[in-house]
């Protein structure tokens, strides 16, 4: 969708686009139907599972082949949530991650990288390695502690 926007708005700055896996525009009719013909109510109940049947669901309506993992792996996933995000992201700003750890409660942590856009991964991607491994880390010295 930012694609279709930028060519709009500087159709001279835009030669061609490739579409994959999105459409011109999200309008609140197009949400609500497809949202309803895969089974669920809101767009952060597909996008957000709080449960193992959740996310099993979101990945069902995702993919065209049936992905199988175990139970496990779909309870890590929804036991403990890291947001690592570009702190000059201009696409999803440090606000919006705020209110995703909101909406994702306790089991969210969140960390910004300074001089850091959207694509955070690709412009310091020796501190985003080095902050996936910290909380990698400590989600298994967690397990650890439990265990």
């Amino acid at each position: 969708m930012v694609a279709f926007k930028m060519a709009e708005m500087w159709p001279h700055l835009v030669e061609a686009v490739v579409v994959s896996g999105s459409i011109l525009t999200m309008t609140e009719s197009i949400n609500e139907a497809e949202l309803n013909r895969m089974g669920f109510k809101s767009s952060s109940e597909l996008l957000l599972p709080t449960s193992v049947h959740g996310l099993k669901m979101l990945l069902k309506v995702a993919t065209h082949k049936k992905l199988w993992f175990p139970d496990r792996l779909h309870k890590d996933y929804l036991k403990k949530i890291h947001l690592l995000w570009g702190e000059n992201d201009q696409i999803f700003t440090m606000e919006i991650a705020q209110e995703m750890k909101e909406k994702l409660g306790d089991k969210a942590t969140y960390e910004g990288i300074k001089k850091a856009g959207h694509l955070v991964h690709l412009e310091r991607p020796c501190v985003y390695n080095r902050c996936l491994k910290r909380f990698l880390a400590s989600v298994y010295a967690d397990d650890a502690h439990r265990n």
